[in-house]
């Protein structure tokens, strides 16, 4: 009997400390989705199909080589072209980059593996999401984006792209669908 104590106080305590940890990562929290005009962007990319988990590397690949060109690497940003409730994972299209200022885009036009958009400035609906770690990358979707579809339906607003802005300095990422006009 007092074994089966111990076990459950062992128990509640684990479940206590697992519940304060998703709490900590947002996981209970609802995104506040609010109008901004976000942009222009400038940045530096490369082009990917497959899995939206599996860009990362993507990522890194492009960070990598822009910093070890002498551009400074600002956000990263990534644009998804495709939903995945409706594409099958391995033909999810998406453009996986990092944003540079103007002053470096002679040096990032000299990255030949990389191609080099801008992205105009836009009205936007927008849900924010904290970076505590590498789950936040994978809770933060499961929240913003069903926050999002809620708002452009309350709106009756359509959605002319959708991109994450991955804002590592200030530990946020934000999710964005431009508006279409």
């Amino acid at each position: 009997m007092k074994i089966v104590k111990w076990l459950l106080i062992v128990l509640v305590i684990i479940a206590l400390l697992a519940a304060g940890f998703l709490a900590y990562l947002g996981y209970f929290s609802s995104p506040n989705v609010r109008e901004a005009k976000m942009g222009p962007y400038t940045i530096v990319y490369e082009s990917f199909t497959g899995p939206y988990a599996q860009t990362g590397p993507v990522f890194a690949r492009v960070h990598k080589a822009v910093t070890a060109a002498g551009i400074k690497a600002g956000q990263g940003l990534g644009i998804y072209y495709d939903d995945p409730s409706k594409v099958p994972a391995g033909k999810l299209r998406s453009d996986c980059g990092v944003v540079i200022g103007a002053k470096d885009l002679r040096k990032a036009r000299a990255l030949k593996q990389f191609k080099v958009k801008r992205l105009p400035a836009s009205r936007c609906a927008v849900a924010e999401f904290p970076i505590r770690n590498t789950l936040s990358y994978m809770i933060g979707p499961m929240k913003a984006y069903p926050a999002l579809m809620k708002y452009l339906q309350e709106k009756n607003y359509k959605m002319a792209a959708a991109y994450e802005l991955y804002d590592e300095g200030h530990k946020k990422i934000f999710f964005v669908f431009a508006l279409a006009e």
